[in-house]
């Protein structure tokens, strides 16, 4: 198949920067890998972006390599424009062999058979109403004439082989399946879904034959009428005859299953689908044609029809997205819904057009995967910068230290001769002291100076410690882990918001049933029931507390609490009760109301609406949040460095203001001196 999916639906491969040949001999170089099939593998191409190739896992034929030519020299824009037409031919040399073919790129387009299951249909294609879907196969006949008119049969109609976007443009695919003829050669179409193949080549092999356009008219047929239908296929229903009644068996036997003539062709439609008689005359004689003859509509007859029928739809005025044919009494789908309890269509909302875009959960929540955690690093503490050198303050405190010492020194070594000269022994002794002192405290060190940087040290120490817990906190990590648990539970509450409908469904059944249920038994009153067990007084007393009939004998345990009733006779009451339940028949058709079944639908579509928008920010989300989160931490981790600069600072201030000259030299200056003074008086 030569689809091309989106990048981003495939791991997208590194490119492989291989070169291969156009048919013109032009270089071309392929790029990344996006798409892969039985066939072969499809590429980007480098600086090309509106083409992609498609290379076979083995070299084609020979007769498939001349047909490849062939639907080159084919090819026209018209073409291009709506098919996956092969633009060139590929060879791995300028006159090598052929390996595969250049065409168009493709992108944002889903097979149309996504458009068939509600579950895919409202999620590839949430604004999709019966006129989108009209417009698709309108379009699809349009492509399908467009061939024909080229003179070509397509062979291997079915809704694999056809893209649509979501503005209902169609392409066609696996043109080089396509049965073309040239130059007196025919080169068929060799494959085939039996679910698309007319009665005529049913169990017929392909390649042994020539296909007309008239069996395509027959898959084309199918195709609209899937479309249309909801994805039923014409020839799948319930046979009430004989045996077995196989799909390929009924399109054999032309046992088309819709229509007021099915029952005569032992045939009838599924329950739950929507009837033949609900299209205009002029489509249901198309089908008709298509499907119970063999003078089939041709591709260009359905287009006008189609387009007739777009025009000609009405709004239901209950369901915003259900668009049924005008002249219908009643809207089918709201019908169809209720009775096979499934969601068809969304509800549309007015003006919120512009913001609801083509939602697509498996991209969006890969793309939200795909954000990893904030990068926290840890801090290199052996690469910040340590204080080499005391802080200006402290270093013109030790420079005035210095002198103080030398002239504390100086003046010691000066009183300490000059007393011993001019005082006697007893006097000079005493003078000497108070020198010695005088000299001490002049050259101390200034304590509240080492005080205010051991305050700074502390302060410094408190501050980083702080900072530290904050960095080290969990707190930012589970921010990142709470967000990313929430995308997560939105995510699983949107995939299974068809199961969350049809429980709320279920509850509203139920509580119709329950409800239907107590006016039943509303209608027999305790006081004219013959109980057994039960007396007039008892029943009194059952009376005078409220219990009244028998939708108002609640739970044991709570009826005992009424004088002269205990457990046997509470038992009696639920007996009463439980034997009239048996006798309970419930009425469907005054369930649940149809405005009751609206509005949860309308809530419902409103929560998908909601998640939609939430998960289409997702990502956005957790970028911010992981940029805002490393910020954070890299401001913290600044002045957590900066803080632990103060300390090692304060460290490298105390250490130079706390280192001491030996105060000892003074004392030892004054000494030495006043000996020597004596020494001289002596001589």
């Amino acid at each position: 198949m030569s689809r091309v999916p989106r990048a981003s639906q495939l791991e997208a491969d590194s490119p492989i920067h291989r070169i291969f040949y156009a048919s013109q001999s032009d270089t071309v170089r392929l790029g990344r890998r996006i798409g892969t099939g039985a066939e072969g593998e499809v590429y980007e191409i480098q600086a090309k972006s509106d083409l992609v190739a498609k290379v076979y896992h083995e070299p084609p034929p020979p007769e498939k390599a001349e047909k490849l030519v062939v639907l080159s020299r084919l090819g026209n824009e018209r073409l291009f424009n709506l098919s996956a037409w092969p633009v060139s031919t590929l060879r791995d040399a300028p006159d090598g062999e052929i390996v595969g073919f250049v065409m168009k790129n493709i992108s944002q387009a889903e097979e149309v058979h996504a458009l068939h299951s509600p579950k895919s249909r409202l999620q590839k294609f949430p604004e999709a109403s019966w006129a989108f879907l009209i417009y698709v196969a309108a379009n699809i006949a349009r492509a399908v004439a467009a061939i024909h008119e080229h003179g070509l049969v397509i062979g291997d109609v079915n809704p694999k082989n056809i893209l649509v976007t979501s503005k209902a443009t169609v392409y066609l695919l696996d043109v080089d399946s396509f049965q073309v003829s040239a130059e007196g050669k025919t080169y068929r179409c060799e494959g085939g879904f039996l679910e698309y193949t007319p009665p005529e080549l049913q169990g017929v092999a392909f390649r042994e034959i020539d296909r007309a356009q008239e069996h395509d008219s027959f898959g084309l047929g199918v195709v609209i009428f899937q479309l249309l239908f909801m994805g039923r296929h014409p020839f799948s229903g319930r046979y009430f005859g004989a045996g077995e009644m196989p799909l390929e068996r009924a399109i054999r036997e032309f046992r088309f299953a819709y229509g007021v003539e099915a029952e005569a062709r032992k045939m009838r439609q599924p329950p739950g689908t929507l009837a033949l008689d609900s299209m205009p005359p002029p489509l249901v004689n198309l089908f008709r044609r298509a499907f119970l003859s063999t003078d089939r509509p041709q591709a260009r007859e359905w287009i006008e029809p189609l387009d007739a029928l777009a025009k000609a739809l009405k709004k239901c005025e209950l369901h915003s997205g259900h668009y049924y044919y005008r002249k219908l009494r009643d809207c089918p789908w709201c019908g169809i819904e209720s009775q096979a309890g499934v969601r068809l269509f969304n509800f549309l909302f007015p003006g919120d057009d512009s913001r609801r875009g083509h939602f697509l959960l498996d991209e969006i929540w890969k793309e939200i995967a795909g954000i990893e955690a904030p990068h926290i690093p840890l801090i290199q503490w052996d690469k910040i910068s340590k204080a080499h050198s005391p802080s200006t303050e402290v270093t013109a405190f030790r420079e005035g230290w210095n002198n103080r010492f030398t002239i504390a020194l100086v003046s010691s070594a000066f009183f300490g001769l000059v007393i011993t000269l001019l005082l006697p022994l007893p006097y000079s002794v005493e003078l000497l002291i108070l020198a010695g002192l005088g000299a001490y405290s002049y050259a101390i060190v200034n304590a509240p100076l080492l005080q205010n940087i051991r305050e700074r040290q502390r302060l410094a120490r408190e501050h980083a410690r702080r900072l530290q817990e904050k960095y080290n906190s969990e707190s930012e990590s589970e921010r990142w882990a709470a967000k990313q648990a929430e995308l997560l539970k939105q995510k699983e509450t949107y995939e299974n918001l068809a199961e969350i409908r049809q429980l709320r469904l279920q509850q509203m059944e139920a509580e119709s049933r329950n409800n239907q249920l107590d006016e039943f038994l509303d209608r027999f009153e305790i006081n004219g029931a013959n109980i057994q067990g039960i007396s007039p007084a008892e029943k009194a007393a059952l009376l005078s507390h409220g219990v009244e009939t028998a939708a108002d004998v609640c739970e044991i345990e709570a009826i005992i609490q009424i004088p002269l009733i205990d457990y046997r006779r509470a038992n009696w009451l639920h007996k009463w009760r439980r034997d009239l339940e048996n006798k309970f028949v419930f009425d469907p058709v005054k369930g649940v109301l149809r405005e009751t079944r609206i509005k949860t639908e309308r809530e419902l579509d409103e929560l998908r609406f909601r998640l939609e928008i939430e998960l289409s920010g997702g990502a956005r989300h957790l970028r911010h949040l992981k940029r805002q989160i490393e910020n954070d931490k890299l401001k913290l981790q600044h002045e957590l460095e900066q803080s632990r600069q103060e300390i090692a600072q304060a460290e490298k201030d105390l250490a130079v203001a706390s280192k001491h000259h030996l105060v000892a030299l003074i004392m030892a200056a004054l000494i030495i001196t006043f000996i020597s003074g004596l020494a001289m008086r002596n001589c």
